[in-house]
């Protein structure tokens, strides 16, 4: 029983890997910053370009569906990942990629732009950002942790608590689909009004 304990509050105790997540962030952003100094300045401006164009035409209920599809499929891969014993550097990696992308955007803004990019990182880049993020340390540290689990009773013969561990994971995921369903709403309608206030700056 004790040992079943230990394993449940192991699943729930995520400090430890939200440090460890947040250090493969930073390390991610600072490192988009540093290889954006790489690339050509017409390149960059057209990228930075693309990232505050606004079609007018655009359905926000499909870009809002689409947002939440791929978010969806975010969540339930890197998941899916955790249920192997190789789904720790996979997602470690994952997460690495998504500080590299912040840091390249805002990079980008800044080359761009100058001082005006620091206020297109905020009102543009950050609504978005701080949705994805929110579900990314979710869904990773769970994803973590559970390859940790099956680690650890595979090397020790222990048998695992499918019940508590069910119900703990899919608390976890539901949790992440709520926060990406709030996060592709707030892209489909705030940030693309703020993208277009942004444009005419």
């Amino acid at each position: 029983m004790k040992g079943h304990q230990r394993y449940y509050g192991l699943l729930h105790k995520y400090k430890q890997v939200y440090l460890f997540i947040a250090i493969l962030v930073i390390v991610g952003f600072c490192m988009g910053i540093f290889l954006s100094n790489y690339i050509d300045v017409k390149d960059t401006a057209n990228l930075s370009a693309y990232l505050t164009t606004v079609n007018e035409n655009v359905d926000k209920y499909a870009y809002f569906v689409d947002q939440f599809f791929l978010g969806i499929l975010f969540i339930l891969f890197v998941f899916f990942l955790g249920t192997s014993i190789i789904g720790i550097p996979i997602v470690s990696f994952i997460t690495f990629t998504k500080g590299l992308q912040i840091g390249f955007s805002c990079a980008l803004f800044v080359c761009t732009y100058q001082m005006k990019g620091i206020i297109g990182i905020l009102i543009t880049l950050l609504p978005q950002v701080l949705m994805d993020l929110l579900a990314t340390f979710l869904i990773s540290a769970c994803a973590i942790q559970l390859s940790m689990y099956l680690i650890y009773s595979c090397s020790n013969c222990e048998r695992l608590d499918f019940k508590r561990l069910i119900n703990s994971v899919l608390n976890d995921i539901f949790i992440s689909f709520v926060i990406v369903l709030i996060g592709s709403y707030i892209k489909a309608t705030v940030v693309m009004e703020l993208i277009r206030l942004f444009n005419l700056m």
